[in-house]
């Protein structure tokens, strides 16, 4: 299961050192060298003293990981079999968790781009954007879905988050960062629900819920039939799974064998009129999307490291439709916050101290 696999991948990356990562992903390009002269030529090339790495290449031998002759049967060093698979699954969450930084930093404009809307437009909204920021500031790391050339494909199906969204396109430099204030304005481009027809960058207009994750699975089907690459994500909340239609494109989803189909539930756990447990009870969530065929990944979606190195994973590793549980809080992670807001804009003061938060100041 492509979740096990991630949360192995994350041991694995804890439990070996540096050096012995170093070794692993290296060895992988080596054909005929001994041990000796592989980690000679490896000492050199990476300044580690030749005498850590035999030690820790010692170390991995004796966990049947590498395997290698001596001076009367020089044979080459190489991966064992179980060595292989767990250098590939290290080495594919390494290249992920190796991303993070930028989009922590992408994060952190989103969200204080998120308030200075909430607060020029008064969008009482403004919880529901900040419990997506990470997640969408993860996905355009991850996909650049929609900007460009772009293969990857992404549905704000939550169109209510529309300020998170534009606050990331704002990010990337996709619109000014002063066209952020017009949110909701007469005439601005940026309402307060997502248009096609005023940005390019918007796949498709969303604003009824439920309907997100139906054109989803068009699109990712249509990219099957014309043979095309690139993946869909879809972005869902919690609330809009009490429609049924969700579950009509989940089972459709799951039908046609779509692995170039993500969906990720913003898990906040409120609705517009309460708490999604309290109106209609949707755990055990992730069970009840695998019951359907999709493989389910709980993931702490207020983490960038954890969301992007886990999206980089599925992007390379998918066989199935996904869907990543994250659980998040409507506070966004900033700590001056509530985290379980509701209807919320934000007073100067507030904003300041929030600013402050995000910057960790």
């Amino acid at each position: 299961m492509l979740g096990e696999k991630i949360v192995l991948a994350r041991l694995l990356l804890k439990a070996f050192n540096e050096n012995q990562l170093l070794i692993l992903s290296s060895i992988r390009r080596n054909r005929k060298s001994t041990a000796t002269s592989f980690l000679k030529e490896l000492s050199r090339a990476s300044g580690v003293p030749l005498s850590t790495l035999k030690l820790n290449a010692k170390i991995l031998k004796e966990l049947d990981l590498v395997t290698y002759g001596s001076l009367r049967d020089p044979r080459p060093i190489k991966l064992t079999e179980t060595g292989r698979l767990l250098s590939t699954m290290v080495a594919t969450y390494k290249s992920a968790v190796e991303n993070r930084t930028r989009a922590r930093r992408i994060s952190k404009g989103t969200k204080i781009n998120v308030l200075k809307q909430g607060i020029s437009s008064q969008s009482s909204h403004l919880p529901s954007s900040l419990s997506a920021t990470d997640l969408i500031a993860s996905i355009f790391e991850v996909f650049s879905p929609n900007l460009g050339n772009s293969e990857n494909s992404f549905v704000l199906s939550k169109g209510h988050a529309a300020p998170a969204l534009y606050a990331a396109l704002a990010e990337e430099k996709a619109i000014d960062e002063n066209e952020l204030l017009s949110l909701g304005v007469c005439g601005s481009r940026l309402q307060s629900h997502p248009e096609k027809r005023y940005l390019p960058e918007v796949l498709v207009s969303t604003g009824s819920l439920g309907q997100g994750l139906s054109i989803g699975v068009g699109i990712a089907l249509g990219k099957k039939i014309k043979n095309k690459k690139g993946k869909v994500i879809v972005l869902l909340g919690d609330g809009e799974l009490n429609e049924g239609q969700v579950w009509e494109a989940v089972m459709s989803g799951a039908h046609h064998k779509l692995d170039n189909l993500i969906a990720i539930v913003d898990r906040n756990l409120r609705q517009l009129n309460g708490g999604t447990e309290e109106i209609k009870r949707l755990e055990p969530l992730d069970e009840k999307w695998s019951s359907f065929g999709w493989e389910a990944i709980v993931v702490n979606g207020q983490d960038t490291e954890e969301v992007v190195s886990t999206l980089e994973y599925i992007k390379r590793s998918q066989t199935k439709p996904v869907v990543l549980i994250a659980l998040t809080q409507r506070n966004g992670g900033i700590r001056s916050l509530k985290k379980d807001l509701f209807h919320y804009v934000p007073t100067a003061e507030e904003y300041e101290k929030a600013v402050m938060d995000i910057n960790g100041i």
